[in-house]
């Protein structure tokens, strides 16, 4: 599950593109992989450490007054 709060998202995208522009600027291939790393943990959500306990929670919407709700299929 997504884990991460917003401003941690937004910091290591900010966090990504600086490594990207280091790595431009010294032209090392390995440190694109390192940025590439800090994406893909930014759009899947992984948190490192917190506590084991916690869990994300999901609450269902009703819907709107008067009208039924549609299922998927």
């Amino acid at each position: 599950m997504f884990r991460l709060s917003i401003l941690s998202t937004v910091l290591r995208y900010y966090l990504m593109m600086a490594v990207v522009i280091v790595a431009v600027y010294t032209h090392s291939a390995w440190l694109v992989a390192l940025a590439m790393a800090i994406a893909v943990s930014a759009v899947l959500g992984y948190r490192i450490g917190g506590e084991a306990g916690q869990e994300s929670k999901v609450i269902r919407m009703k819907a709107a007054p008067g009208r039924e709700q549609r299922k998927a299929g």
